[in-house]
């Protein structure tokens, strides 16, 4: 079992809950990746709201799978960090002060090695404000 797994909670959406983790509501970049590196979940980062709100990561994965992932509207948190940092250095330190809607909970179907299993995620959508 994995860490998330082990929370409190009937499902997904209240193991979610119970981490302050709740659809519609905001959180902070620095939250996301707390709760990424804790307990193992997929955040996706969202940039633009037409496609956060109607698409799944599923499909936003096999629409933009020949797209550069600089380039595509969304971003794996971690990938999204790392990326940040290489252009503006120090961004890091300013993680607290990024908003994130949150749009979605739930898990996926992903591969961890050559075996697919359940992941659970997030999916935001960034805020421009800070």
């Amino acid at each position: 079992m994995t860490a998330f797994e082990h929370l409190p909670g009937a499902d997904t959406a209240e193991r979610f809950a119970g981490l302050g983790i709740r659809a519609g509501e905001g959180v902070s970049l620095l939250s996301l990746r707390g709760i990424a590196d804790d307990h193992g979940v997929e955040v996706w980062i969202y940039f633009d709201p037409a496609i956060a709100r109607t698409s799944s990561i599923e499909a936003d994965l096999v629409d933009f799978e020949f797209v550069p992932e600089p380039d595509r509207p969304f971003m794996e948190l971690r990938r999204f960090l790392l990326f940040m940092e290489s252009i503006e250095p120090g961004f890091d330190a300013t993680l607290g002060e990024h908003r994130a809607e949150i749009i979605a909970v739930g898990n996926r179907e992903a591969y961890c090695g050559c075996v697919l299993s359940p992941r659970p995620y997030v999916k935001v959508l960034l805020r421009d404000e800070r």
